[in-house]
């Protein structure tokens, strides 16, 4: 409707108004008047306003556009352009047009081309994803759910028992696990290999150290600031003991997201442990105590429920015991008989009864210093004289020794020991139990090598002992 036309139209309106009122022509024309004034102010808004829509994407107002269907079909057209190269990307976009009356007089209405541009800096892309869930709180996330669900199965499979005797009842997850479905920032899709290192250790990171010679677990665990029970945790395959020149230690002590509950059937073998009984015996002096018996550990044969989490036993219920060996009960007798003084009496007894197998003096070209006395190898060796410890330990070629100080400048040596009883500084007496014999050091078989010094010359033993 154009304005002449408008005029035209309000000017009739009122000559057939008037007309018919007739009368009362004063009260008319204020009416007249307020209804050309209503008129004219319903023209104006038409004139200057009209109807359009606002667009917002996610809650975000982008602009104003002309046509609700241009919107959408906009949206629809970037959402197949950017989609086109990659099936896996998601268009989380929630867009909402609204319809509202605009300003005739403004200029942001957008075009398409505007409109497009407005929402290709808003969009928000997504990447398909299974989201792995532990106790309902997010870990991880891989593409597609059969990856998710071999994650899962590889972790469990660390932990199977793959031994013979073993016959494994049953794997599961400790923890309430869930895959979810949903789309996630595409930086924070996993690799399978780092989501399954990530999983099992707690870390994707990679550290290793390769053993070389005159390495130790202690010492790796000192110089790497590493406890030896960490270091074992992360390499429970690797014997402590032995290892080898070129052998790959794993530096990440293990921390799963996930606890892996095994129950298994297993049939093995057990030492039962042995008892100690202990004797009184008046052969040897109060303080001294000589093993007469060695205990023996018994052996059983058992089958067993044992549950496992991430590989330690956290229970075992026993379903079969046989007894393969009986254990032997360790024998000690206990000294009872008073000691003599702990002090050189000036005569030394022999430390031990056997026959001599060598004398002192010159043999094969080079000086023996000392007496050999033939016994089995575990023979109580017992002190010639009282004294003080004045060393215990190995030595060279005497392997263990233990050297007595009796005063007066004499000083007793007892060689090849399988083990040394006492320690340096302890008092000792007279026929007290210093050493078991043996073989160590340099010897041709079991025997007790002794020497008697006068201030540190070897002097011949025989000549002393009584």
């Amino acid at each position: 409707m154009d304005k002449p036309s408008n005029e035209n139209h309000v000017r009739e309106f009122v000559a057939r108004f008037l007309e018919k009122t007739g009368h009362g022509k004063k009260k008319a024309v204020v009416t007249v008047v307020c209804i050309v004034v209503l008129l004219a102010a319903v023209y104006a808004y038409t004139e200057i306003s009209r109807t359009g829509y606002m667009v917002s994407l996610n809650g975000t107002p982008i602009g104003i556009v002309k046509e609700q269907e241009m919107a959408m079909e906009v949206l629809d057209r970037l959402d197949d352009e950017i989609l086109a190269g990659d099936d896996g990307l998601v268009l989380t976009a929630e867009l909402n047009v609204k319809k509202i009356k605009i300003d005739k007089r403004l200029d942001n209405i957008l075009d398409e081309e505007s409109l497009k541009k407005e929402l290709e800096r808003n969009i928000e892309l997504r990447k398909k994803a299974i989201t792995l869930c532990i106790d309902g709180r997010p870990v991880l996330s891989v593409v597609g759910m059969d990856k998710a669900q071999n994650l899962l199965e590889r972790v469990k499979e660390v932990f199977a028992q793959k031994e013979q005797d073993v016959d494994l009842c049953g794997i599961d997850i400790k923890e309430r696990v869930e895959l979810v479905d949903s789309p996630v920032e595409p930086e924070d899709i996993m690799d399978p290999e780092d989501a399954y290192k990530y999983l099992l250790n707690g870390t994707i990171e990679s550290k290793v150290y390769t053993v070389s010679r005159g390495d130790s677990l202690w010492g790796i665990s000192r110089n790497h600031n590493i406890t030896v029970e960490d270091l074992e945790k992360a390499n429970p395959e690797v014997d402590p003991k032995k290892l080898q020149i070129g052998q790959q230690l794993s530096m990440i002590v293990p921390k799963p997201f996930v606890t892996v509950v095994t129950e298994e059937i297993v049939t093995l073998k057990e030492n039962i442990p042995y008892d100690t009984e202990y004797r009184e015996s008046s052969e040897f002096y109060k303080g001294e105590s000589i093993v007469k018996i060695s205990g023996r550990y018994g052996e059983r044969k058992i089958t067993a429920r044992i549950i496992r989490e991430n590989g330690t036993e956290a229970g075992r219920e026993i379903l079969d015991e046989k007894v393969i060996k009986d254990p032997v009960t360790r024998m000690v007798a206990v000294g009872t008989k008073p000691p003599p003084p702990r002090q050189g009496t000036g005569t030394f007894a022999y430390p031990a009864r056997g026959k001599i197998t060598s004398g002192f003096g010159r043999r094969g070209g080079r000086m023996h210093n000392g007496i050999d006395i033939g016994i089995p190898i575990g023979t109580p060796v017992k002190a010639a004289d009282g004294g003080t410890v004045q060393f215990s330990g190995r030595m060279g070629t005497y392997g263990n020794l233990v050297i007595i100080d009796h005063g007066e400048g004499f000083t007793t040596y007892y060689g090849h020991n399988s083990q040394n009883l006492v320690s340096k500084g302890d008092k000792v007496h007279k026929g007290q139990t210093i050493a078991m014999s043996g073989n160590t050091g340099r010897s041709t078989g079991p025997h007790l090598h002794f020497e008697v010094r006068k201030f540190g010359a070897p002097v011949n033993p025989t000549n002393y002992l009584k």
